[in-house]
C-alpha cells in the first residue's frame, strides 16, 4: 500500500525542499540533504530494496537529476515566477515518472507500453539541459574551474545517455559505447561553447539541443532506422534552434 503513495511523497518533498530554497537561499544544503535522503529511501522502497541492481540506479536517474538540476538552476534565476514554474514542472515530472515505475512494477495491467521509455527520453534531455545551464552558471557566477564543470557534465552525460539507450533496449555493448561517445562529444562542445560571450542560459540551451540531436541520431542508428532524410531533419532542426537562440541572445 505504501508504494502507491511514494510517487506523490517524493514529488511533494522535491517541491517543498526547493521552494524553501527560493524563500531562503541559505537553506540550500539542508534542502538538498533532505531531498536526497527522501528520494533515495523512497525509490529504494518502491524498487523492493534491491540496491545492488543496475535497474534501480538507471530507473532512478531521470527523476533524480530532473529534480536536483531544477533546484540548483533556481539559484541562478532572477525572476521568482520562473523559479516557481521550473520547480513545479520538475515535481510534476517526478510524480508522473515514478507513477509509471509503480505501474510497471506493481500494476502491469494498467501500464501503457513504452510510456516509461518516452518519459525517460524526455526527462533525459530536460535534465541534461538543466545540468548544462547550472554548470555554466557555476562558471560565470561562482568562478568554478572549467575542468571541474567538464568532469561533472561528462559524468552526467554518460549516466543519462547510458540510461537513455538502456531503457530503449539497446544491447549492453552498444549502450556503453554510445554513452562514452556522447560524453566525449558533449565535453568538446561544452568546452567550445564556454568561450562564447553569452549567458549561461544560452550556453546551456544550445548544449541541450546538441545533446538531443546526438542521442536521437545514435538511437536511430542502433534501431537501423537512420536514413539520410532523418539526419538532414535532425541537423536542420537542431542547427536552426541553436542559431535562433544565439541570434536572440542579446534580448535574453
Amino acid at each position: 500500500m505504501l508504494n502507491k503513495f511514494i510517487p506523490i511523497i517524493i514529488a511533494a518533498v522535491s517541491l517543498i525542499a526547493w521552494e524553501a530554497v527560493i524563500a531562503v537561499p541559505q537553506r540550500f544544503w539542508g534542502s538538498l540533504v533532505a531531498f536526497v535522503i527522501i528520494f533515495f529511501f523512497g525509490f529504494l522502497q518502491l524498487h523492493g530494496f534491491r540496491i545492488a541492481s543496475k535497474t534501480f540506479w538507471l530507473l532512478a536517474a531521470p527523476p533524480f537529476f530532473a529534480a536536483l538540476s531544477a533546484g540548483v538552476l533556481s539559484l541562478f534565476l532572477t525572476l521568482p515566477w520562473l523559479s516557481h514554474l521550473l520547480i513545479a514542472a520538475a515535481a510534476i515530472f517526478v510524480y508522473l515518472y515514478l507513477s509509471h515505475v509503480y505501474l510497471f512494477l506493481f500494476a502491469i495491467t494498467r501500464y501503457r507500453p513504452l510510456s516509461l521509455e518516452r518519459f525517460s527520453s524526455y526527462g533525459s534531455v530536460a535534465s541534461f539541459t538543466s545540468v548544462a545551464i547550472a554548470a555554466y552558471g557555476f562558471i560565470n557566477f561562482l568562478n568554478t574551474q572549467i575542468w571541474c564543470a567538464v568532469l561533472a557534465v561528462a559524468a552526467v552525460t554518460f549516466l543519462l545517455s547510458y540510461q537513455f539507450f538502456w531503457v530503449n533496449k539497446i544491447d549492453e555493448q552498444h549502450t556503453l559505447f554510445a554513452g562514452l561517445l556522447a560524453a566525449t562529444l558533449i565535453v568538446e562542445f561544452f568546452w567550445a561553447i564556454s568561450f562564447f560571450p553569452v549567458t549561461h542560459f544560452i550556453s546551456g540551451l544550445s548544449l541541450g539541443i546538441i545533446y538531443y540531436v546526438i542521442v536521437n541520431l545514435t538511437l536511430l542508428h542502433f534501431l537501423d532506422t537512420l536514413e539520410k532524410r532523418l539526419i538532414t531533419v535532425y541537423l536542420a532542426i537542431g542547427g536552426s534552434c541553436v542559431l535562433l537562440i544565439l541570434l536572440s541572445a542579446r534580448w535574453l
